[in-house]
């Protein structure tokens, strides 16, 4: 039996109206939920937050919406321990005497927040450009927080941001129809989930030549024998007018990458099409059927039984077609995304960066785009320029990876990323701009210091240079063995990567595996320069250069383990660790290596005002017990 296997069988409406009015072609910001502490009611099973926000009014051309969610620990408490599902609805519209509208706008399961304290915050950015002609004048937002929490003193704290970005709209909303939702028994004998998800009839709007089918689907409980729905991947396929139109997996595989790590639970497996502590992404189809038009849309489950009747597995689903109207343009190119470089918590994994960006094109026109330029680097500097070729369809985007020839003339900055398309017809969405951080400098001789676990032969290391060739690795290894490899290189940008084949890292406390450690330590003398946490689930990814002054001071041990939030910051910074007993001492430094303040400290967490600093990137040497470490943060 494997791992996995294993552990499973062990196993009232306040009004809040905010919203800033802006000049065509900026944002509007809107804030509904502004800390607002939620936590379970285990009576019912949900509590249900509720909070009116008003939104740009109807006539108001908008391009795009994104909403912006954090979430954290609430003061004093910890934070909720499961992974538990929370939905984003929009209610009603109008005022309180108006009919609900009912529309889930997106889904986010919690974290195992069984260990985490005040230090802990993670933020998301999700595109809801689906809905923003639904977000007008004033709507009711829901945040539902479901699940029984064991505890009291648990819970969260939730920030909602709408973000209206002004404009032309790539294509107008004609209307919408709600087609499946609700919680559905899978592999129930007698109950069949194919009872719930019957066929719709759907005639189109004569004036809609182009319309898109949301569908949110996650699945929950485990039986005995094959643990679905949640951790079973069966396939969902999508029948249109009676034939076979396209078929995928309901399974998410990339939850030892999640960004919230380490986690109390078993955060690192793959689950049907959600993550412990990350939002849950639509699966989009975009249709250009005829208006007047009329289809019959399904779905069917790859058939299951539940033999021993346990866990009551299910699915929870919300599907929407939306039908819009002519789009806009025939030729149209956007840059939609940045995740490296970026300081964008969702892309802490990858960041930060000193070689290959990776950037997120997209076609807004019903003309294929099969070629264009992209043009990058730091903003004020030379830009490089990549030719791209493709071929994306209408609202088709792909990641595109660029090449390492970026000129980080700074420590922190912001990264400009242009993509340039003869005949664009909208040229607002052709830029986007992400803020960076440099990484860690250290000497041209260091050691890779190595112990392994009882699985070693799951566990490899290599460091790349900044073409992507493999310059040091290790791949074999003995069970509970030290290795410290010497390593001598030449000036340049280089990466560090340790992959773990099962996904669970080498220090995972749901397996008989045991624990490593893995960390870059000094070639002469005690010392260690970072220690990476060996709960990392599928791979640790380090960025570093070689050559230079080093950041202000070498970091020596860092046993401590401090770790610093929020990255920005613009009010105050907050270090969680594990001091000693003695006080803890604080020298903030400017990015030339400068002492601009210092302080002392006792007890844990500490947290430290970052107001009277100037904007630009800071070090906080952190020194307790006799062991220092040196982190970086960006006074916003």
């Amino acid at each position: 039996m494997n791992k996995r296997a294993l552990f499973i069988l062990l196993m009232a409406g306040l009004f809040c109206f905010t919203g800033l009015r802006a000049a065509n072609g900026d944002t509007i910001r809107v804030k509904t939920h502004n800390d607002v502490e939620i936590a379970t009611d285990p009576g019912v099973g949900f509590t249900a937050y509720k909070m009116w926000g008003q939104f740009p009014a109807a006539g108001v051309p908008v391009h795009k919406m994104l909403l912006k969610m954090n979430i954290r620990c609430p003061n004093g408490k910890n934070c909720g321990e499961w992974d538990y599902l929370n939905f984003i609805y929009a209610r009603r519209k109008g005022g309180v005497a108006d009919s609900s509208v009912d529309v889930e706008l997106a889904r986010y399961i919690t974290p195992y927040g069984n260990s985490y304290n005040a230090s802990f915050g993670a933020e998301y950015l999700m595109d809801l450009t689906d809905w923003e002609w639904l977000l007008r004048d004033s709507v009711e937002i829901e945040y539902r927080h479901t699940g029984y929490e064991t505890n009291v003193g648990r819970g969260w704290v939730i920030n909602l941001e709408f973000i209206f970005i002004e404009g032309t709209p790539i294509r107008p909303f004609v209307k919408y129809h709600h087609m499946w939702n609700g919680g559905f028994p899978y592999g129930a004998a007698g109950n069949s989930i194919e009872n719930y998800l019957t066929s719709k009839s759907v005639t189109i709007a004569p004036n809609s030549p182009s319309q898109r089918l949301r569908i949110v689907q996650t699945g929950h409980g485990a039986d005995n024998v094959e643990y679905c729905s949640e951790f079973c991947p069966k396939w969902r396929r999508l029948i249109v007018d009676n034939n076979t139109h396209s078929q995928v997996d309901v399974w998410r595989d990339d939850c030892g990458l999640n960004p919230v790590f380490p986690q109390a639970g078993t955060w690192i497996y793959d689950r049907a099409a959600w993550c412990p502590g990350a939002t849950v992404n639509p699966d989009v189809v975009d249709f250009s059927f005829a208006g007047g038009s009329t289809h019959t849309l399904n779905f069917d489950m790859q058939p299951f039984t539940n033999t021993d009747g346990s866990q009551n597995p299910n699915y929870v689903v919300e599907a929407y077609l939306i039908e819009y109207g002519t789009p806009s343009f025939t030729t149209d190119a956007s840059v939609e995304d940045v995740a490296r470089p970026s300081t964008q918590y969702e892309y802490r994994r990858m960041n930060p960066i000193c070689a290959s960006p990776r950037v997120r094109i997209r076609n807004n026109g019903t003309s294929a785009l099969t070629s264009a330029t992209i043009r990058y680097g730091v903003e004020g500097g030379s830009l490089s320029s990549y030719n791209w070729s493709g071929n994306l369809a209408f609202m088709e985007s792909e990641w595109v990876d660029l090449p390492a020839n970026v000129s980080w003339s700074a420590n922190s900055g912001t990264f400009i990323t242009q993509i340039e398309l003869s005949g664009d017809q909208y040229a607002p969405n052709n830029i986007f701009r992400s803020r960076f951080v440099s990484p860690p400098v250290y000497p041209s001789t260091f050691v890779v210091a190595y112990k392994s676990n009882l699985a070693s032969g799951e566990t490899q290391w290599f460091i790349y240079d900044q073409n992507n060739t493999i310059v040091k690795s290790r791949t074999s290894a003995a069970n509970n063995t030290t290795y410290n490899d010497t390593i001598t290189l030449p000036a340049g940008c280089y990466r560090f990567e340790m992959i773990d084949s099962e996904k669970d890292g080498i220090r995972f406390w749901a397996n008989n595996d045991g624990n490593g450690s893995i960390r870059f330590a000094k070639a002469e003398g005690p010392g260690t320069y970072i220690s990476f946490n060996g709960d990392f689930g599928t791979s640790i990814i380090h960025s570093f250069m070689v050559g230079g002054a080093l950041d202000v001071t070498e970091p020596t041990d860092t046993e401590t383990g401090w770790e610093l939030f929020p990255v920005p910051a613009s009010d105050q910074v907050t270090l969680l660790g594990n001091p000693g007993q003695e006080k803890t001492q604080l020298r903030i430094m400017d990015a030339g290596g400068k002492l601009v303040r210092s302080e002392q400290h006792s007890g844990n967490p500490i947290r430290f005002s970052v107001q009277g600093l100037a904007t630009g990137m800071y070090y906080v040497q952190v020194q307790n017990a006799g062991r220092m470490q040196v982190l970086k943060f960006i006074r916003e």
